[in-house]
């Protein structure tokens, strides 16, 4: 398990990251015209939501065409336990929460068309016994990760007030973890340390606009 200081510090480095993507945005900010009207809108990430994820992002415009999101998602689930052939009982689960801030820049202005973004991504997990899917079939891992990456997006209106986000990221993320076997059966395997590059955000959002 990712010790203590380890995880001190991904939260301190999140902390300044966040900071820092604020204080970026409200430079830019300040440069923009008092007249500008600032939205701010609700959303969630459907995507997610049908991995029994419940979530939410707030996007704060902060200039006619920065903005800042804040996503959170949380997952307390398990699912119903299942019998191996060895008559071991499987816990699936996929609980984990989730906070990923990001700082947009809108190519014509906040909630319209096409955006690019930089965020950050802070989780702790506990992950297995998912039968489907190869990696977490016979093994469950619990840790943390941290990292970020480089997004593109479009928004589109669909109501009044609504309308639908779309989005991809690609990034890193390093990860902190304990490997155990999915069942009850077994203490540590292993106390892991590992970096990944890929994906790390897939959204279709619906939104809502508050302000």
């Amino acid at each position: 398990m990712p010790t203590e200081v380890q995880k001190m510090r991904s939260l301190r480095t999140l902390l300044i990251g966040i900071a820092l993507l604020a204080g970026l945005t409200f430079s830019q900010a300040q440069t923009v015209e008092d007249s500008i009207h600032h939205h701010t809108e609700l959303r969630t990430n459907l995507l997610y939501l049908a991995t029994a994820t419940p979530n939410l992002s707030v996007d704060f415009g902060l200039a006619s065409h920065w903005s800042l999101s804040l996503t959170a998602g949380y997952n307390p689930f398990k699912y119903p336990a299942r019998n191996r052939t060895d008559n071991k009982t499987v816990n699936p689960k996929t609980m984990h929460w989730l906070v990923e801030p990001e700082l947009k820049y809108w190519k014509e202005e906040h909630l319209s068309g096409w955006y690019g973004g930089v965020h950050l991504i802070y989780a702790q997990y506990n992950i297995g016994g998912i039968s489907f899917i190869p990696a977490l079939n016979e093994n469950r891992y619990e840790g943390s990760l941290f990292g970020g990456g480089i997004s593109l997006g479009w928004h589109k209106w669909i109501g009044k007030r609504t309308g639908l986000d779309f989005s991809l990221g690609l990034g890193y993320l390093h990860l902190y973890y304990d490997k155990y076997k999915a069942c009850n059966c077994s203490g540590v395997l292993g106390t892991y340390d590992r970096n990944y590059v890929g994906p790390t955000k897939a959204a279709v959002s619906l939104t809502y606009l508050i302000k």
